[in-house]
């Protein structure tokens, strides 16, 4: 099914500056392995440390997106947005002033606290903006910008290093661009007067969660979604470990491997929703990559061959993206409100954080206990919990909700 509907110049721009912003924020965090060593030497602190700062952005994620997402109960969702970009960039801006390890854990949750909040919030401005056959599209877009922000901190982040004093200097940069940011939007932003949505109104803080989750797609992927998160994050953090002491692998041939992850990500932010679209079916591709990843991830202790690792790793880059725009534009795809779409949209981000900061903790605690090869090997498990719960998803894709048309039609019908 095609449609000539157009997306007009200020829904593009409104959703570049969002996007950007959230590109930004990724690639600050993705970054920090390549700076930790600099930082490291610069502040003083001990690798316990390092370890919890990672950890403090998926906590900061998981904690901080729901009370975020309240905002828009009792204001506008252009001045909320106008807000995390602000914090974006003092985040940002902190870190590349830090003198010491309390400033770099604040900066590091405002960044990563209020990122998952960006695509949240922009939900409203979606639904205002964008005709709802181009959704699926759009959202593959969006979310291809997370796997390219993961791609530019691991991989061109060492260039900008290289073209500035710094990474100080990096981060300043990047926190002043946030800023920027932040007054484009001001400028650029504001309500569709021609569209179907009603005018904004104040409402009980929790009535846009409550009526999200009036919808089992809203509550079975808040629940689904960790089990993959929850081994994205372990692979990503102990896979290279793993794969040097056990695989023989040397440091450089295991992040080439682990590179193919954000890589096949990407694409499969793009690809998915142009094949759900002509197919017409979104479930099955869904429950699809909780078939594949645990064979992906578990691939990835069984030889040491970098070809064959690196087709895995690739493998489980995309299926772990494949569902990722097709799953939130379910929520579109309902007659909930713009505010409850948001919220539903930001309490699944939150299970999401949640899952990730556990796998890091779970799989750590394991390979302590039990040598990384078990502990891998146990989280590699839990995405096949994600494709028995994704089939219970209520289908939204264009020839179900036909069906469900004609089928509504005969009802009507006279006998």
């Amino acid at each position: 099914m095609t449609s000539d509907a157009k997306i007009p110049a200020r829904g593009w721009a409104i959703v570049w500056i969002a996007w950007l912003a959230f590109m930004v924020a990724n690639l600050s965090n993705f970054a920090f392995g390549v700076i930790l060593p600099d930082m490291r030497n610069d502040i003083g602190f001990d690798l316990e440390t390092a370890g919890w700062l990672s950890a403090i952005a998926w906590v900061g994620k998981g904690l901080l997106t729901i009370p975020i997402i309240c905002f828009i109960s009792k204001g506008k969702p252009k001045t909320v947005l106008f807000g995390i970009f602000v914090l974006l960039g003092i985040g940002m801006i902190m870190q590349g002033y830090a003198t010491n390890v309390t400033m770099l854990f604040v900066g590091r949750l405002f960044v990563m606290g209020v990122a998952a909040g960006i695509v949240s919030v922009l939900v409203v401005f979606k639904i205002q903006w964008i005709p709802k056959e181009k959704l699926g599209s759009i959202n593959g877009v969006e979310m291809f910008t997370g796997p390219a922000g993961q791609m530019l901190g691991t991989a061109a982040f060492p260039m900008f290093l290289a073209m500035m004093a710094g990474w100080r200097e990096v981060m300043i940069v990047m926190g002043v661009f946030a800023l920027i940011l932040a007054a484009l939007w001001m400028v650029v932003a504001k309500d569709n007067s021609e569209g179907e949505t009603k005018p904004y109104e104040q409402v009980p803080v929790l009535q846009p969660l409550k009526e999200a989750l009036q919808y089992k797609n809203t509550w079975i992927l808040a629940i689904a979604w960790p089990m993959t998160s929850l081994t994205w994050i372990a692979v990503y953090t102990f896979w290279p470990t793993y794969a040097v002491e056990s695989l023989n692998l040397s440091i450089a041939e295991a992040g080439m491997v682990l590179g193919l992850l954000p890589i096949g990500s990407a694409i499969a932010c793009l690809v998915s929703p142009v094949i759900a679209q002509k197919w017409g079916y979104d479930k099955p591709l869904i429950v699809a990559s909780g078939v594949v990843l645990p064979v992906a991830y578990y691939s990835l202790m069984l030889t040491n061959n970098v070809l064959l690792l690196s087709a895995a790793t690739f493998i489980a880059g995309y299926a772990a993206y494949n569902f990722v725009p097709l799953a939130f534009t379910t929520l579109y795809k309902t007659d909930m409100s713009p505010r409850a779409v948001s919220m539903g949209t930001g309490f699944i981000f939150s299970l999401v954080g949640l899952g990730g900061a556990a796998g890091g903790a779970a799989t750590g605690w394991l390979g302590a206990q039990y040598g990384l090869e078990t502990a891998l090997s146990l989280t590699c498990i839990t995405p096949g919990f994600f494709a028995v719960l994704t089939m219970f998803l209520t289908e939204t894709g264009w020839k179900a909700e036909q069906k469900n048309k004609a089928q509504e039609n005969l009802e009507k019908e006279p006998a």
